[in-house]
């Protein structure tokens, strides 16, 4: 038998080739158990460890009776690990697109393997590839029913596998259950999960809550090691913040908001609800609005709060000012006589042109001032007061009653002060004009609390939009309590301007349409001109009203603003020709016919039907008893 080895430096060779692999084997095993062995075992208890975050829930945000407008919600994000794919799962793809709503042609290129480039020039694979974001848990559950762990391997062996290809990622979002009620209020976290907005960034301290962490080890199969955890400190959730507002209440102010917007088709609209004594808001609503879920689809225009941004000029609801300030300033009283009839006052040595009238008056009271709204009587108690006090007392009465400064709600985020005009600046007309609600601007919160100076016998109340937090034990940690702004105006002189508002409400008044039976409905109406390129106006208005009841027990106090609205329908018109003039028939009548026109909707016809409207349901809802009628009014 012939020798395997022919000669002896073959064999050799072989030994030294043998010889030098071993070394060079030996010489590598040298290198990372001891010359580099601080790196690998750095890395590989890198790769062992577990640092994981616990995430806190954040805090609900409810009404005061209970009702959920911002809570949590579980969703899965579904991705794929390409490589992991096989043939029986790949013959799936078109179901799954179906189920998540995707094209196949997307799925398709989703589910192509891939590599990323690492640092040190090696490729890593791509384990992850996101197809669908925040589907619920039944989509997600369709989606893994259609794949199994017992499959037919690519060796063509049976094979058994503890993670699916397709998979859901756990995580919770915020969900608003009631949609846009209250959107302006609530405000919202968006997709990076930072709050914007109302009470969600005003009180993100309280409702974030606080995550927790683990470190713990894992073994080959990524499975936790619990007897490795070296730190397991729990997550703390966020408190509850429970609003004053009444979802009920707030619902019935939303539905009337796009009535008017429907029937009106104004700019905005604004509404508001409280408890007259104690400042709580029930309700807050703005027109146009959006949907809190869906707040990335919804214009920024939509997002604003109106009630506390946009400024306007009040008109005459801004009259209870300069009656309030010369009742307390005892220059007038009910009784006093005014001369409505004339076009100009004297005022410091020189005559004054007064506003013009939208009804003619003679010699009348100052309750007849109030009932029928007269701009040449407002003008003239505010030019007494100021000969007689000083024009900066009657400024500082409009200050008082809250104008010119923030009401502070939601910690006065995005809010306007809205503007004061110190006297200094005045010009010559401004002390017949200032009276009258223009040459100042306003938001419409800062007119509703100037109106609930009235109802609350001459104290000014901050506006609360915040009743308790409650911490996620249930235990209550905070408690908000009626915040005085100061005393305006005495008891006496708010219960006589109280009376007088009430006669506004009452046949001869200018709101007669808001009066309730049994409720003595008490108000004020206002319809102001717009500055349109630096000119007043003649169609487009801000029309308002702002009442409360009853009269002599003021419980709610609501006040409605509305951004140009128009009325549009049928109304019988003079036919006219090309040439634009009226035609007559034979016996030179006009010609007369129907036609659709548009016309400026005013205080009264837009503002006051949806206080009576709203004041309705809520004295319903609410049960609130009527009150006894005096005899005199019987």
């Amino acid at each position: 038998m012939k020798s395997l080895i022919t000669s002896g430096w073959r064999f050799g060779l072989t030994v030294g080739i043998i010889v030098l692999c071993f070394c060079g084997i030996i010489t590598r095993l040298w290198w990372i158990q001891i010359l580099d062995s601080t790196r690998y075992r750095i890395s590989a208890e890198d790769s062992r460890q577990i640092n994981r975050t616990l995430y806190a829930n954040r805090g609900k945000i409810i009404d005061k009776r209970g009702s959920v407008f911002a809570t949590n919600k579980e969703v899965w994000d579904i991705g794929v690990d390409p490589h992991e794919l096989l043939d029986c799962d790949r013959e799936k793809l078109p179901e799954i697109a179906a189920i998540l709503g995707i094209s196949e042609k997307i799925l398709e290129e989703k589910c192509v393997p891939r590599y990323f480039a690492k640092k040190d020039g090696t490729q890593q694979a791509i384990r992850w590839v996101s197809l669908k974001k925040e589907v619920d848990e039944s989509t997600k559950n369709k989606v893994v029913a259609l794949l199994s762990k017992n499959v037919v391997g690519k060796n063509g062996k049976k094979m058994f596998r503890s993670v699916l290809p397709v998979y859901g990622e756990q995580k919770s979002i915020r969900y608003y259950p009631l949609g846009q009620l209250a959107a302006h209020l609530v405000g919202y976290v968006n997709k990076d999960q930072n709050p914007s907005g109302g009470i969600e960034a005003a009180l993100n301290f309280y409702l974030k809550g606080e995550n927790g962490w683990i470190e713990s080890r894992k073994d080959g199969r990524r499975r936790e090691q619990p007897m490795w955890r070296v730190r397991d400190v729990p997550a703390k959730d966020g408190e509850t913040v429970e609003m004053t507002i009444d979802a009920t209440i707030q619902g019935y102010a939303e539905e009337i908001c796009g009535e008017i917007a429907e029937k009106y088709a104004p700019v905005s609209a604004t509404i508001i609800v409280s408890e007259a004594e104690s400042g709580r808001l029930l309700a807050l609503a703005n027109w146009p609005t959006f949907n809190l879920n869906e707040f990335g689809s919804a214009p920024l225009e939509y997002q604003k709060n109106r009630a506390i941004t946009d400024t306007y000029e009040p008109g005459s609801v801004f009259k209870i000012v300069c009656v309030s300030a010369g009742l307390e300033e005892k220059l007038i009283t009910p009784n006093s006589i005014f001369d409505c009839s004339i076009g100009a006052a004297p005022y410091r040595g020189k005559m004054r042109k007064l506003p013009a009238e939208d009804h003619p008056a003679g010699k009348i009271d100052v309750r007849e001032i109030v009932k029928k709204s007269s701009n040449r009587g407002s003008a003239q108690i505010a030019m007494l007061i100021a000969e007689k006090r000083g024009e900066q007392t009657f400024c500082d009465y409009v200050k008082r009653f809250g104008f010119g400064s923030k009401t502070e709600l939601i910690g006065g985020n995005g809010e306007s002060a809205g503007v004061v005009h110190d006297p200094k600046n005045w010009d010559g007309l401004t002390i017949t004009r200032f009276p009258i609600g223009h040459a100042v601007s306003v938001t419409p919160l800062q007119t509703h609390e100037a109106m609930s100076v009235i109802a609350n016998r001459g104290v000014l109340t901050k506006p609360l939009l915040v009743n308790r937090i409650i911490d996620h034990s249930g235990k209550e940690i905070f408690r908000a309590q009626p915040i005085s702004r100061g005393r305006v105006i005495s008891e006496a002189t708010a219960a006589s301007v109280a009376e007088m508002l009430r006669s506004v409400c009452t046949p001869g008044g200018t709101a007669k349409a808001a009066d309730i039976p049994g409720y003595e409905v008490a108000g004020k109406t206002g319809t102001s001109q717009k500055i349109v390129n630096g000119r007043y106006s003649s169609s487009d208005h801000i029309a308002s009203f702002s009442g409360f009841f009853p009269a002599r027990d003021p419980k709610i106090i609501i006040t409605v603003v509305v951004d140009g609205a128009h009325y549009q329908g049928e109304r019988w018109v003079a036919k006219r020709d090309a040439s634009g003039k009226p035609i007559r028939d034979a016996r030179g009548n006009l010609v007369m016919e129907k036609k659709v026109v548009r016309g400026v909707a005013y205080g009264s016809s837009v503002a006051v039907p949806a206080f009576r409207k709203l004041a309705e349901k809520t004295i319903q809802w609410l049960e609130i008893k009527p009150v006894a009628v005096p005899a005199q009014e019987g």
